[in-house]
């Protein structure tokens, strides 16, 4: 009897889902410990976007995992990895979705060397000053798309995405990524598509 409530009300979730948008960009601010003792829900949730055409996702890591842990969860992730931390951004993979996986660099730390970047290129003569915009520290960020979507566990703010995300929705689940269910992913989109974005009007 279960089974038969759990079937009815999943296909009622996908066919509300299936009529409204579907987020381009979503952030998922995770902890270490989730992210990587809940592996499994992550790669499940990460095929169920690629499915519904979602094109990017970002874990931000709301800590200090160790680099070679998360790299061995992200080696089994499919789609497009960008591993970013403070030194350097990896990237491997094939094709599909492209997930960043961001170990705790913080968007405010982003902006701070994207101006120092900028900066740099201003003393060398490669840019004008009097001619830089947005558009010239927004190519400088390590993640350079705004997310649609950002998914939070709690109600704390985290300094993630600072700059892409000023238009972002946060959506509040609280998620167990080790049971994670195709449920809970449909109740995610389906909560998104409640809201009506006004991009800060």
């Amino acid at each position: 009897m279960l089974d038969f409530a759990y079937r009815v009300y999943r296909q009622k979730l996908e066919r509300e889902v299936a009529k409204g948008p579907v987020p381009s960009h979503i952030v998922v601010v995770i902890s270490p410990e989730e992210f990587l003792s809940g592996a499994g829900g992550v790669i499940r949730f990460v095929e169920w976007c690629g499915a519904f055409g979602v094109r990017e996702i970002t874990f931000a890591i709301d800590g200090n995992p160790e680099v070679g842990d998360v790299a061995e969860v992200a080696e089994r992730i499919p789609g497009r990895i960008r591993l970013i931390t403070r030194q350097s951004v990896r990237e491997f993979g094939g094709g599909g979705v492209r997930v960043n996986i961001n170990l705790g660099v913080g968007g405010r730390e982003e902006i701070i060397n994207a101006i120092r970047s900028l900066a740099e290129d201003v003393v060398a003569g490669k840019v004008d000053p009097d001619e830089v915009g947005e558009e010239d520290l927004g190519k400088r960020l390590v993640i350079r798309s705004e997310p649609d979507v950002i998914l939070r566990a709690g109600l704390k703010a985290k300094d993630f995405l600072v700059w892409q995300g000023i238009y972002s929705e946060h959506v509040f689940f609280d998620l167990d990524w080790k049971s994670l269910r195709y449920i809970d992913f449909l109740r995610i989109l389906r909560e998104y598509q409640k809201r009506e974005r006004r991009y800060g009007r």
